[in-house]
């Protein structure tokens, strides 16, 4: 089986552990990789961020028990957030930065503004 360049697939010659055809190969395969990483990262942060932005308003606006529907019509994504624990079964708190909330069974969403503990700046 004849080995290629994981950057350009061109044959290898040389070495048998030898990944890349040349320098500039395996400069733009390391720094492709790294911009998909970092592009991914800015994705999750513009979520966490927009997360933030609608947590902070509703306590702003003294909204500290808002409907999970009311977060879900201004594009709060329930699935990211930067740390979470469980209270007890079937009871979780969840945090975007400094602020915490918690979701009842009813669909209750508790808003709360709290310290950095608890791992919330992960």
């Amino acid at each position: 089986m004849e080995r290629r360049c994981l950057r350009c697939g061109k044959p290898l010659k040389g070495r048998s552990d030898k990944k890349f055809c040349n320098d500039d190969c395996r400069t733009d395969y390391h720094n492709d990789r790294r911009r998909a990483r970092e592009k991914e990262l800015r994705a999750v942060n513009r979520i966490l961020s927009n997360n933030w932005k609608i947590l902070s308003a509703q306590l702003r606006e003294g909204r500290r028990d808002v409907p999970a529907g009311d977060l879900s019509a201004r594009n709060f994504n329930f699935d990211i957030y930067t740390a979470s624990r469980l209270l007890f079964p079937g009871r979780r708190i969840y945090w975007c930065y400094n602020c915490s909330y918690r979701i009842s069974r009813t669909g209750i969403v508790h808003i709360r503004e709290s310290a950095c503990q608890n791992n919330a700046y992960l």
